[in-house]
């Protein structure tokens, strides 16, 4: 009989696999087995299975057996190991399936160390370590067959560190905790897969975590070879192309700014919005993201966006027009001849906002002053009234919709007024 052999270092204790929430692993948080009831389990399925098994601690083999016993007029049969009775029955478990079988053997091998898995038909203990040998029926070669989709041991990771490691992804997202597949989410195909060693599992090794946080921490410490490879290619159907980043209030190493080198960032909505208007974009310097990975990044490294944040609201698309610099100058020249003061510190930039009924805006913090290129289609007097309202709103620090920036508005008139009326009051 050919049989899936399971090695590890050290020899099983009986009693830990027939003593429920029996195991030595519960503070450490890095192990896959914790709850003292995967053997158990393991155990029933085999049992239930009919799947020929042995079990050796060191060279002495771990004899298990069932002892029937009716219960109220149900038959329940009851492992025994080593002739000893446990509280454990074959009906233990009843949602348990194969891979899940195979993944407690080596996910305990994991644990111990020294662990390895064969296929052969000798069966050779040796002392100082456990075995387990398991019949290779129909459904163990399955699982063997899809080894590297439920374990990713043996594959080398893009990126790893103590924490977290990053593989090339799939046609879903993966989620591993050392190494063992622990979530899988089937509804569109992922960038990557993820390993995080600190992974919060329930008792049936299910991920128990938000799966977007797990991606995100594990992509914000990554390096370079993990973000170039993520804007090359990142897209809006896959899983990091449309989850909510928006919780995340860490910060993302510098490589992923480093990587983009004079490049800029652009989400396709704004792309499609700017070219409609008849804008040549240089695309050779422009990296296509999803709007939510745009939106992320460009909050924590700013500038490595091609829009301009003119305000909270107001993404801005910089592109020069030296005609509407002209009509600006023109109306920077009215003011001044009717005394009226624009802060000296004030810069323009001209380009088109996102909103297309945003016509400017003043960004007090950066002391810009955005203005839309439509303005280059009103009249001198729409485009002097504009200088003054951002030029006020720099100056105050009020925005349109409040009541004082009103105020100010109906002051500024009436000090004016009295003051042309040479009027004290």
């Amino acid at each position: 009989m050919k049989y899936l052999k399971i090695t590890n270092k050290g020899e099983i204790d009986w009693r830990l696999i027939s003593l429920l929430g029996g195991t030595t692993k519960r503070e450490n948080s890095a192990a896959i087995g914790r709850y003292g009831s995967g053997l158990k389990y393991v155990l029933a399925f085999l049992l239930r299975e009919n799947l020929a098994f042995k079990i050796f601690s060191g060279i002495k083999e771990v004899v298990v057996s069932v002892d029937t016993e009716s219960i109220r007029g149900e038959e329940f049969d009851i492992i025994c190991i080593d002739g000893h009775r446990t509280s454990i029955t074959t009906k233990m478990g009843p949602d348990f399936q194969t891979w899940h079988c195979v993944r407690e053997l080596w996910s305990n091998a994991i644990d111990e160390g020294e662990n390895s898995w064969s296929i052969g038909s000798e069966v050779s203990p040796v002392a100082g370590m456990t075995h387990w040998y398991i019949q290779l029926d129909k459904q163990i070669q399955e699982v063997i067959k899809d080894w590297d989709k439920y374990f990713i041991h043996h594959q080398k990771p893009l990126w790893g560190n103590e924490y977290y490691k990053i593989y090339p992804g799939g046609q879903s997202l993966r989620i591993y905790k050392s190494g063992v597949l622990v979530h899988e989410d089937t509804s569109k195909p992922a960038l990557f897969a993820y390993d995080s060693m600190l992974a919060e599992i329930n008792e049936l090794r299910e991920f128990k975590g938000s799966q977007s946080c797990a991606v995100v921490h594990a992509l914000s410490e990554s390096n370079e070879d993990v973000a170039k490879y993520f804007f090359e290619n990142i897209k809006e159907n896959m899983y990091e192309g449309d989850m909510d980043w928006n919780w995340f209030v860490g910060s993302w190493s510098e490589d992923w700014k480093n990587v983009l080198g004079d490049a800029k960032l652009i989400y396709p909505k704004a792309m499609d919005d700017i070219k409609s208007k008849g804008i040549t974009l240089d695309e050779v310097k422009l990296i296509v993201v999803p709007q939510c990975v745009y939106k992320e990044l460009t909050k924590f490294f700013p500038g490595i966006g091609a829009l301009k944040a003119a305000d909270k609201s107001s993404q801005f698309y910089e592109n020069y027009d030296e005609k509407l610099e002209f009509r600006v100058k023109q109306c920077l020249a009215i003011l001044e001849t009717c005394e009226y003061v624009m802060h000296p510190e004030l810069e323009f930039r001209y380009g088109f906002f996102e909103d297309k009924g945003t016509m400017a805006r003043v960004n007090l913090d950066e002391k810009i002053v955005y203005i839309s290129q439509t303005m280059l289609n009103k009249s001198l007097f729409d485009i002097t009234a504009m200088l003054i309202e951002e030029n006020e709103h720099f100056n105050t620090g009020l925005t349109d919709e409040s009541r004082a920036f009103q105020q100010h508005w109906i002051n500024l008139y009436t000090k004016e007024l009295l003051t042309r009326h040479e009027v004290e009051v």
